[in-house]
């Protein structure tokens, strides 16, 4: 490794090899294996995105080589990066930075799960979302007036799909200020969020930099002398979706609590449950799409910075003020657009602003897999696709795949088609509801790997060579996932398909409708609406029971940790547990539960008080 200073530029130069992976580099359009690739670190509104499209709305410098064992790289810069892995020079990765210094930590394996943990070691550990988050989520572009928003939710709940979170996008906002309300439109919403909260709804309003640029306008007022600048001390003015608009400058500490108290007002108010971030990469319609580059910020001790070099933080210091007003009134939640290495302390990431196309949908799998590669294990797309119409059979395959990534929400431009589940054709419409079924049912799995996230930085879903770093099929793989160390979803992402080829990697796996068990590494056909595998070594806990298959351990989290560790024919948990169990593979009739005999069938044991259990 080595370092070059040139005019007005500073490069980081790394060996690569000829079997060298590299992983990771945040959210960007292209396969898992970032071999091969040139992109630029610039956080940038890039609607109706696809394949190699770049820059896209999240920026991590960080990267993972994996050559045997695995080797994380972070370049600290939030300027604009620009990354060549293998392209201009074969044998080579080749970093250059416009500024004249370049900040690399490096992070030793040997496994990638090693690197990021390390990683997240530096730059911050994952929030916990509140469980609500890991429910079935709706939005529009945009629901309104207010009685329309409680149909919307009447009408899912009458053909027996649950709602857990609904969002108001920018269209109940009086002419797109912030932290206002259209009366016309919502004449009451505090009823509205009451009335929400009684159906069991949680409710999310969004909310952008802008701030409109209006003397009477009291948000505006309060905000003065907080604002980002232009060279001569003057407030910089940008075009939004309110007109002329300003904006806070988040890299001020002052301006962070200001608008950290506005939101924890707005939240204490209106009763609201999140707050969804959009536009701050930060957007503005202009020609760059975002602030001049020599736009001024103030940082908390008074220096003053160009944007330029601090352009793709912007949306980290949005985050971190944001949730700080959110947590001061209940229990924490932000979504956002876009972000910077650490923006997992603060926010889920959703990928923007999709398509509704086969193709698009293919690309969300390597895209959010690489996020949480880079420390960022809260993700997930707009089901659906936002952009363009969508018809009923990519929506249902849509929700198959994304049933069981971190964040579920199916969201949609207002100049397309309704894909709200309800309106679906009743053969599709079952299968979302079967597909929101079964994420329901593996809550208590997907709440206790989030809850280790948060501990230790591990993604919720892995791309497949996470866990098998060794086999070098899984570094192709761009259309499955492990769903934490045990479940590989293979979902169906092909126009009319009704099987596809699955790479099972080393190892035993059960298929989990069927219980067929077949060895890894190798391809198999899997016929099933949505192929799951489960890995033998595996405990896993579901709404009805606890599965084990193999000899294991697991932390389960539910509002307390419990500790669960497996042999072939015994389960053991830390404290006592109640719950059923079911051991795959098993011929047992009868069990030793603690100290007492009962009788079982093929290894299931019906709800029981347990720290051990024993078939005999």
């Amino acid at each position: 490794m080595s370092f070059e200073r040139r005019t007005k530029a500073v490069f980081f130069f790394k060996p690569l090899g000829l079997r060298e992976h590299i992983l990771g580099l945040g959210e960007k359009a292209y396969p898992i294996e970032r071999k091969r690739t040139r992109c630029v670190m610039w956080n940038t509104d890039s609607y109706g995105y696809g394949w190699e499209s770049d820059p896209l709305y999240v920026s991590i410098p960080f990267f993972i080589s994996v050559n045997k064992d695995a080797k994380g790289f972070f370049v600290n810069s939030c300027s604009k990066l620009t990354f060549d892995i293998g392209v201009g020079e074969y044998d080579r990765i080749v970093v250059s930075s416009p500024e004249d210094w370049m900040e690399v930590y490096i992070f030793e394996g040997p496994r990638i799960s090693d690197v990021v943990e390390r990683f997240c070691e530096l730059v911050g550990k994952p929030f916990l979302p509140p469980k609500w988050f890991f429910g079935h989520q709706i939005s529009r572009y945009s629901y309104f007036p207010q009685n329309t928003v409680l149909e919307l939710v009447e009408e899912h709940k009458k053909e027996g799909i649950p709602v857990d979170v609904l969002y108001l996008d920018i269209d109940y906002m009086d002419g797109y200020r912030l932290f206002t309300w259209d009366k016309s439109r919502f004449p009451d919403p505090k009823s509205l969020v009451q009335k929400l909260h009684q159906m069991g709804v949680k409710v999310v309003t969004i909310l952008d930099p802008g701030i409109k640029l209006d003397q009477n306008y009291e948000v505006f007022k309060k905000f003065l002398g907080f604002y980002v600048e232009n060279c001569d001390s003057t407030i910089y003015t940008g075009r939004v979706w309110p007109g002329m608009c300003v904006f806070p400058d988040f890299f001020n500490p002052k301006a962070r609590e200001l608008w950290s108290k506005t939101v924890e007002e707005w939240v204490r108010e209106y009763d609201l449950d999140g707050v969804w971030l959009d536009m701050n990469e930060p957007s503005v319609f202009n020609e760059s799409k975002s602030f001049s580059e020599d736009a001024v910020h103030t940082l908390g001790n008074g220096k003053k910075v160009s944007h330029v070099f601090v352009h793709n933080a912007y949306a980290l210091y949005e985050a971190m003020a944001t949730f700080e007003g959110v947590k001061r009134v209940k229990e924490g939640f932000v979504l956002t657009r876009s972000g910077y290495a650490g923006i997992q302390r603060f926010a889920a990431v959703w990928s923007g602003d999709n398509t509704s196309s086969w193709e698009n949908m293919r690309l969300q799998l390597p895209l959010l897999l690489s996020l949480s590669l880079s420390g960022v294990p809260f993700v997930g797309c707009d089901v659906g696709g936002f952009i363009g119409r969508s018809d009923p059979e990519l929506v249902a395959r849509f929700y198959e795949m994304c049933c069981l990534l971190p964040l579920f929400r199916n969201h949609k431009d207002k100049k397309a088609n309704d894909q709200e589940a309800y309106n679906l054709p009743s053969k599709y419409k079952e299968m979302v509801k079967r597909a929101i079924s079964l994420r329901l049912s593996l809550l208590p799995y997907i709440y206790s790997l989030a809850y280790q996230a948060s501990k230790r930085g591990h993604p919720v879903i892995r791309p497949l060579a996470y866990e098998f770093q060794d086999d070098e099929n899984c570094y192709q793989i761009n259309d499955e996932y492990m769903l934490g160390p045990s479940l590989l979803v293979a979902p169906i992402l092909e126009k009319g398909a009704q099987k596809r080829e699955v790479y099972l990697p080393r190892g035993t796996w059960l298929d989990w409708w069927t219980e067929d068990e077949q060895q890894g590494e190798a391809w198999v056909t899997a016929t099933q609406e949505l192929p799951l595998f489960l890995r033998k070594g595996s405990i896993l806990p579901t709404e009805q029971k606890i599965v084990v298959y193999g000899s294991s351990s697991f932390l389960l989290y539910q509002d307390k940790e419990v500790e669960l560790r497996s042999e072939e024919n015994a389960l053991y948990s830390s404290q006592p547990l109640e719950a059923s169990v079911e051991f795959k593979k098993a011929n047992a009739k009868r069990a030793k539960v603690d100290e007492n005999v009962v009788g079982c069938e093929n290894g299931k044991i019906e709800k029981v008080r347990f720290t051990r259990i024993i078939l005999l």
